[in-house]
């Protein structure tokens, strides 16, 4: 009986947070703006019972080093094959694109916390496989980024080397900076008629250049 309570518990919270977000992600304005902040604020409680529950740790050096080197060098190589392209412009909509990029590096690592300290661990506890549950989750991940052909796949495929990076290391904040690095040179390298402002769900059918 305690078992099952135990797996109850935490796919009630993955079904909750999951609906939410698409939800949110396929509803239209202005009711997409009252779900966000709905959104923000069931993820933000979750944060602060997870923080009285788990112990704060910095994450390793040499880990953090390695995987935001690893960003580092992918977002550069696309911004380079760009650039060869011909397809390299600035960030959609902003006159202050350091201020833009900043903010886009902090959403990413809340992305990261959403799908690693929410998603993951909880299908960890339900699965008892680690792998499965890195991958269930990346799947989750793609999933909410559809209908965007450039961000559906690479968000399960990286979704899913990101999962296994935080399964053995339990690091949040260097892939979080990773993944904004990488997404931000996605944003400047891929032509925006392709991914439409990075746009996902209905904002991404709705889109007109």
């Amino acid at each position: 009986m305690e078992s099952r309570k135990n797996r109850l518990s935490p796919l009630l919270a993955i079904a909750a947070g999951y609906a939410l977000i698409m939800v949110t992600l396929w509803s239209r304005r202005p009711a997409q703006r009252w779900l966000f902040w709905i959104d923000a604020s069931f993820f933000f409680c979750a944060a602060v019972v997870a923080f009285h529950k788990q112990s704060f740790a910095f994450p390793r050096l040499d880990f953090s080093l390695v995987v935001i080197a690893a960003g580092a060098a992918l977002a550069g190589g696309l911004v380079l094959v760009a650039a060869e392209l011909g397809t390299l412009h600035g960030l959609f909509g902003t006159r202050r694109p350091l201020l833009h990029a900043g903010m886009y590096l902090i959403w990413a690592i809340v992305q990261q916390w959403i799908q690693q300290a929410f998603f993951f661990v909880r299908l960890e506890r339900v699965l008892h496989r680690g792998l499965l549950a890195s991958f269930t989750t990346a799947v989750l991940f793609g999933l909410a980024h559809l209908p965007n052909p450039v961000l559906a796949p690479l968000t399960f495929l990286g979704g899913w080397l990101l999962s296994e990076l935080y399964r053995r290391y339990r690091s949040m904040l260097p892939l979080g900076i990773a993944h904004g690095l990488v997404g931000l040179a996605i944003a400047i390298s891929v032509p925006d008629h392709i991914h439409h402002h990075m746009r996902v769900g209905l904002g991404y059918l709705l889109y007109r250049g």
